[in-house]
């Protein structure tokens, strides 16, 4: 039986960001069988069990979410289920016969045009970004996602009612230890004037910097350790953006076609326009570090390095997990 979680417009509550106050959505309440929980009670709980220790973990029990997806425009439904130890992430599509599966692995990346797509056999899946780094920061190592068509929920255009289903859902710890990533020696990556760079670091840590001189407010810089609370705190309600003249062009490749202000913020002619305002007053940069999350995932295990990143994108975060995979090692983690 599978666990839902509702979506609705929620409240706002206020806080202080560079001396401004900016409104910010909380987590909301959500279902469980029939039960309404404190999103901030579970949310605790779970950061809690995050840091016990190096372990496995998967969700406590099935959850579900529905909604466009960005760049197809079709409704697009999304069940997260428990799965066993050493998984991974897999997901399949169980719109097509024999439910193919492809797991959450830069191997298996076939597109970085506007999202991160991944394939294997008849299984592909666009836009995944989103929901793995909601999936990596709460400490999720093993899961089954089960879609019914090629993209998964946009939702609000960030990470934000992912981590609700995650909170909602619970987590179990697993008897394996962890795979971890570990920086020892600097690695670089260069596309164009976009640059990532990894140094060795006592945590994961991201320096970022943004600038598209369409306003006067995203030129960006934002350093932060990411754990599970400053994902859930700092990054996750950052939504998905992109400038007003890039529109024509993507909706001629056949992309975001489910886009609209309920999902992104658009910048034209010095303006930001936004359906409820701006969630942080640096709100792209955050974005970005919130797919460096998701694109950095999958090397398929967990990851201690400082990224500095400048003007990154999905062509160059992936490049850099690849760059890891074929870099690193991964040890095992201790208790």
């Amino acid at each position: 039986m599978c666990c839902y979680s509702t979506v609705e417009p929620s409240r706002h509550r206020s806080r202080r960001d560079g001396g401004k106050e900016w409104r910010r959505r909380p987590l909301e309440k959500a279902t469980i069988r029939g039960q309404v929980h404190d999103p901030i009670l579970t949310l605790s709980h779970l950061l809690e069990i995050y840091h016990l220790d190096d372990r496995q973990r998967t969700i406590r029990q099935p959850t579900r979410y529905t909604g466009i997806a960005l760049h197809t425009g079709g409704r697009a439904h999304l069940t997260i289920s428990p799965a066993a130890a050493d998984t991974g992430i897999v997901i399949r599509r169980i719109d097509l016969p024999g439910a193919p599966a492809v797991k959450a692995h830069v191997d298996h990346v076939v597109d970085v045009v506007r999202a991160t797509t991944i394939r294997c056999g008849d299984a592909q899946v666009h836009t995944v970004e989103h929901v793995l780094a909601a999936l990596y920061a709460l400490g999720i190592d093993n899961a089954v996602l089960d879609m019914d068509g090629p993209e998964p929920p946009i939702a609000d255009g960030s990470s934000a009612p992912y981590c609700k289903l995650i909170a909602a859902a619970g987590v179990e710890v697993q008897g394996s230890m962890r795979q971890v990533f570990r920086v020892t020696e600097p690695l670089y990556v260069e596309q164009g004037d976009s640059k990532l760079i990894l140094i060795p670091s006592d945590c994961y840590r991201i320096s970022c910097t943004v600038k598209y001189g369409a306003t006067l407010m995203d030129t960006q810089y934002l350093n932060l350790e990411v754990t599970a609370d400053s994902f859930v705190n700092q990054l996750c309600e950052a939504r998905t953006f992109c400038l007003y003249e890039e529109i024509e062009y993507l909706m001629k490749r056949g992309l975001i076609r489910g886009g609209s202000l309920d999902n992104a913020v658009v910048m034209k002619d010095g303006a930001i326009i936004s359906k409820d305002g701006l969630r942080y007053s640096d709100e792209f940069v955050r974005h970005k570090m919130l797919d460096i999350v998701g694109d950095l995932s999958l090397i398929g295990g967990r990851f201690i390095g400082h990224v500095i990143a400048v003007k990154p994108g999905h062509p160059l975060n992936v490049a850099m997990a690849q760059h890891i995979c074929r870099s690193l090692r991964p040890e095992l983690a201790l208790v």
